[in-house]
Order: structure tokens, then C-alpha cells, then sequence
């Protein structure tokens, strides 16, 4: 998940909601470019969905997502900022509306930095930033929960791990670079990832492929991800990603476990 910038070149920028500075990419060929490129999923993407919403016996069309990142400069160092942006339209709005923001800041070498979410759905109107350090090889992260109608703080809470701590975004940017070429249905990877004002195990789960037609008339094979963690001792699912099997693991599919009997799919368009 690396972007090579072009050398010595002046790149344009500007500056988003958050202060940080925002470089436009300028790809170059080399042969580090072309490794990181085997290896990992390309950067420099902005792909668009459309949503489904599938709530009891109800299942529509339900607005768009927009899933994206750009190189930026965060606290001063290099960083890749992955976000991602869910709206459902009017039609939904009656059933279940929702206006989410996800954002993730990670260093090229894949370092998570900063994590932010705002989320708005129905009467919730919450926001959950994580901070990430490091001290003598740990990795630490402040999170906090904030009721963004009252500006109250609702938690606030520290956690170390041994091992990198991550994000919902930066979870399925890793989701998308295990290799299942010689995999059987089964594989799994188990990650830390932060969730409110905690940080819970997460349980990547490779199903096995699938063929999935998308919204833009194509049909992709895919390999299929699923996202597990333990609930009240109950193991459930919160996510199941469809990503094409092929070098860029692009996805095409994202079906999000809302609760509540709610599921939001996201199809590539």
C-alpha cells in the first residue's frame, strides 16, 4: 500500500478540513514503484458504490460511498490518508438515515497515525478519533467518543499492543493484501483494531471466491473476506468484503453489518 512520487518535482497542494496539506499524486515508472505495485494493493484510488439497504423485508437502493485516499503531509512526515464517505439518499432517509465519515492516516511504510470517524445515524451523531505513538516498541492509542450534539465527551481511554493497532479502513486496506492463491476457505488473520474507546480482536476470515456482478456491468472474480470478532461470547460477523483476485484486490462488494437486523451493501459502480 505504497505510492512512489515523482522526484523532484513540486507538487500541487491544498489543505483539507483537518488542517493537513494534501499532495496531488504524480506517478512515476521505477522499479520500486513496480514491486510495491506486485505486492500490494495500488494507491491513488477513488472508487465510487452505490448502497443497498436491506432492513427486515426491505431491501432498496439507498444512496452512494465514495472510498479514496490521497498523500498528505500529517504533524509535519509523510502520510497516506484513506477515507471513506456513506450517504443514504431521501428515499432511505425515512427508513434509516445515515451520513458517515471514515478517515485513516497511516505512514507510507503503513503506520497507523490518526483515525477519525464521524458517524450519523438516525439520532446518533458521534465522533471516535484515535491517536497512535509509540514508546520502546510499543504501540499506544488515545481514543476518545464524543457526543457531537452535546460536545460531551462520552470515553476516553489508552491501550498498548505489542503489534500494530488498527482502523476499520486500514483492517480492510490489510484485508486486501493477504494472499490466497494456495489458501483453502478457512485462513485466518487475527489483528487488533481500535473499536470506540477500545480496542477488540478482529478475526479475517478467506470464505473462499465468488463471482460478483457489479454496478458497472462487470463481473468480477473475487476472493471473500470476512470480518469476525466476539460479541457477549457470540461470534459475529460485521463485514464481509468481496475484493477482485488479481494484484490490485480492488473491491467490488462491502456488505456492513449494522445491527439491529440492518445490513448496508456497498457495490462497486
Amino acid at each position: 500500500m505504497a505510492f512512489i512520487g515523482c522526484a523532484g518535482s513540486s507538487p500541487a497542494s491544498s489543505t483539507d478540513e483537518l488542517g493537513i496539506m494534501i499532495r496531488t499524486h504524480f506517478p512515476r515508472l521505477s522499479i520500486l514503484a513496480l514491486l510495491l505495485i506486485t505486492f500490494s494493493p495500488i494507491k491513488a484510488e477513488d472508487i465510487r458504490f452505490n448502497l443497498y439497504l436491506n432492513f427486515g423485508f426491505i431491501n432498496i437502493q439507498a444512496g452512494s460511498a465514495r472510498l479514496y485516499d490521497l498523500n498528505v503531509i500529517y504533524e509535519g512526515r509523510d502520510a497516506i490518508r484513506t477515507a471513506m464517505e456513506m450517504s443514504t439518499d431521501s428515499r432511505a432517509d425515512r427508513i434509516f438515515r445515515m451520513r458517515d465519515t471514515v478517515q485513516s492516516y497511516n505512514t507510507p511504510d503503513g503506520r497507523s497515525l490518526f483515525f477519525r470517524k464521524a458517524v450519523n445515524e438516525g439520532d446518533t451523531h458521534v465522533e471516535e478519533t484515535a491517536l497512535y505513538s509509540m514508546d520502546n516498541g510499543h504501540f499506544i492509542v488515545g481514543m476518545t467518543k464524543v457526543n457531537t450534539t452535546t460536545g460531551q465527551r462520552i470515553a476516553h481511554s489508552t491501550e498498548w499492543r505489542d503489534s500494530r493497532i488498527y482502523d476499520i479502513l486500514s483492517m480492510l486496506n490489510y484485508a486486501r493484501t493477504i494472499d490466497t492463491s494456495d489458501a483453502e476457505p478457512g485462513l485466518t488473520k487475527t489483528i487488533p483494531m481500535v473499536n470506540g474507546d477500545m480496542v477488540v480482536t478482529q478475526y479475517l476470515v478467506y470464505t473462499g471466491n465468488k463471482r460478483v456482478k457489479a454496478d458497472d456491468g462487470r463481473t468480477y472474480d473475487c476472493m471473500v473476506i470476512s470480518v469476525r470478532d466476539y460479541k457477549e461470547g457470540k461470534e459475529r460477523e460485521t463485514i464481509k468484503a468481496y475484493v477482485t483476485n488479481d494484484s490490485r484486490h480492488k473491491p467490488v462488494q462491502l456488505d456492513i453489518n449494522l445491527g439491529v437486523g440492518t445490513t448496508i451493501k456497498a457495490l462497486l459502480k
